[in-house]
């Protein structure tokens, strides 16, 4: 990052900053015919959909508002509808039901570890090659740098809690506590006592730290337009953290001040962090979240993300924004009062996962609404974006890899096409189709974002067949691109 697009203040703490044109990137842009640069998100969710409601109501085509009535789970998303392409009939690849030649792991660990690389899992149920997040991250990211993982919940560290992975049996544990995603997002070292006196004991805002380099930046006139995205990036900053400290205004679960205990704890963590957040807690960590990734992708900390809402076979029991259930995620997803289906039935349990589905395109509005709140070069953040919503499975019940629920928000910087309900498959739909017959595997959706996001093959050139080469299929969806 260029060194006039961050704050830098006592300690080292660094805050990045948005683009900004008062500070020159509009001269820089034009001389060197540059562009924002395009970003790659992904939003996770577990457990299946309710089939019979996610898809919009309506034909494939250009999507209108008739496409979000009030019963589709999409209809939280009408208004954001022409930076929206929901894709529909794309397949798992590897296959699951033992339809490969790889049968190692259960429905639920290859909808996990899978979906991501596209490849087999071994036979601890572990992926055996790359994610696309990854893939595409050490391309694009300064330095090599990883891509943003971040969690919801427990995902533990088992097949089922990580959807990232470094290469062959290396997962990326995501990180679940945005305490620690804070701290190193703003380059905090709570080992380092000059910045725990003033950030702990003190309770400074990392805002103070960089105050010196905050007030030669405003001495510098700026436009309105540049004060407003400086007034959103701070004040997005200012609320994390008063969410996230101890004595705080928000309402976030507070961690433990940071003594030598806690800061022991926090040194001797492994890679998923300090996990002190409940079911009652879902909703307010998965923004904390988002918020994070929005910081991360406007400042350049990053340019791919990767949120995982709960694990499989697993996820929070739903009691807020109108949910009063009785059972977690995964035991609604096949109506049971049991995870291995050895319970009662539970009434109305379709229901339920409607509403649930349509919680979550809520959240997914949320996130994009954070990034189109930062205006860039050629639209905002989210336009020069791709953000994924993909699920584990489709039907949860039956474990179904066919189907699978997508929704891409974000023109990737031009390159995708917008505001389009399209079929990538010869079948009308694919979970009524014999398995032979199935011609739209994902990875072939993950090809084309690599190459929308610029990564390259192996020895260079574009890439043609993401993920293992004996499964899936290769080449382009060419009808997402514009």
């Amino acid at each position: 990052m260029n060194r006039r697009h961050f704050l830098v203040g006592l300690g080292g703490v660094t805050v990045g900053l948005p683009m900004l044109e008062s500070l020159g990137f509009r001269r820089f842009a034009r001389a060197q015919e540059a562009k924002a640069p395009r970003r790659f998100v992904t939003f996770f969710q577990c457990n299946g959909a309710n089939m019979e409601r996610i898809w919009p109501g309506g034909a494939f085509g250009a999507l209108t508002a008739g496409h979000f009535g009030a019963d589709r789970t999409l209809a939280p998303l009408a208004a954001m509808r022409d930076k929206l392409l929901v894709l529909r009939n794309m397949h798992m690849s590897p296959k699951g039901f033992g339809q490969d030649t790889n049968t190692n792991g259960c429905d639920h660990q290859k909808g996990t570890a899978q979906k991501l690389t596209c490849a087999p899992l071994n036979s601890a149920s572990f992926a055996t090659g790359i994610s696309i997040d990854q893939f595409i991250a050490t391309q694009v990211n300064a330095g090599g740098r990883e891509g943003m993982t971040l969690g919801v919940h427990s995902v533990g560290s088992g097949p089922t809690g990580s959807i990232s992975y470094r290469g062959d049996n290396k997962p990326v544990t995501s990180e679940a506590n945005p305490r620690l995603a804070f701290q190193d997002l703003m380059g905090i070292n709570y080992s380092s006592p000059a910045q725990r006196d003033l950030l702990g004991d003190r309770r400074k805002s990392v805002l103070d730290l960089v105050h010196a380099d905050f007030e030669a930046l405003n001495a510098r006139k700026l436009s309105k337009a540049d004060q407003a995205k400086l007034d959103l990036h701070f004040t997005t900053i200012r609320d994390l953290e008063s969410q996230l400290t101890p004595g705080g205004a928000g309402t976030a679960p507070r961690c433990a001040p940071l003594d030598a205990a806690r800061i022991a704890q926090i040194n001797g963590a492994d890679a998923g962090g300090v996990n002190v957040y409940g079911d009652k807690q879902f909703k307010t960590v998965g923004r904390m979240q988002m918020d994070l990734i929005a910081l991360a992708l406007a400042c350049n900390h990053t340019r791919v993300a990767t949120l995982q809402w709960g694990s499989g076979a697993g996820g929070p029991i739903f009691s807020w924004d109108g949910m009063s259930h009785l059972y977690n995620h995964h035991k609604l997803s096949h109506g049971n009062t049991a995870d291995d289906s050895s319970g009662g039935a539970v009434a109305g349990y379709q229901d339920m996962i409607a509403a649930i589905d349509s919680w979550f395109a809520g959240e997914y509005l949320y996130l994009l609404e954070r990034l189109n709140a930062y205006s860039e070069p050629g639209g905002t953040l989210l336009d020069n974006s791709a953000v994924m919503w993909i699920n584990e499975l489709s039907e949860g019940k039956d474990h179904d890899f066919r189907d699978l629920p997508c929704v891409i928000a974000g023109s990737c910087g031009g390159a995708l096409k917008t505001g389009r309900f399209l079929n990538l498959s010869k079948n009308a739909d694919a979970r009524k189709t014999n398995f032979p017959d199935l011609d739209a595997p994902h990875n072939k959706l993950f090809t084309t974002l690599a190459n929308v996001m610029g990564a390259k093959a192996t020895g260079g050139g574009r890439v043609t067949h993401f993920g293992n080469t004996s499964y899936g299929l290769p080449g382009e969806y060419t009808q997402i691109l514009v």
